[in-house]
């Protein structure tokens, strides 16, 4: 093998390891960084999502969420008997 020969091989070995290690982060990636109860915490009620892409003014609509918010009674497991109000 000649010098030349050499670094070609070499270029395609880094080639090769970084590729592979690029597949393997693309599949595991989704699992371990994203598990299914994090994804569904974070996603909007179908409800506001639809009032939203509709058109509806995000403002308007948050200050509509916090008067039902507040007008729904709390349950049990959300009283907190040091608050006084």
């Amino acid at each position: 093998m000649t010098v030349a020969a050499i670094t070609v091989v070499t270029w395609i070995a880094v080639v090769s390891g970084l590729s592979l290690v690029g597949f393997i982060l693309i599949l595991v990636a989704p699992w371990r960084w994203l598990s299914s109860a994090e994804v569904e915490s974070r996603r909007l009620d179908q409800d506001i999502e639809t009032r939203l892409l509709l058109g509806e003014d995000p403002d308007e609509l948050a200050q509509e969420l916090d008067a039902q918010a507040a007008a729904r009674p709390s349950s049990v497991a959300e009283l907190h008997p040091d608050e006084s109000d």
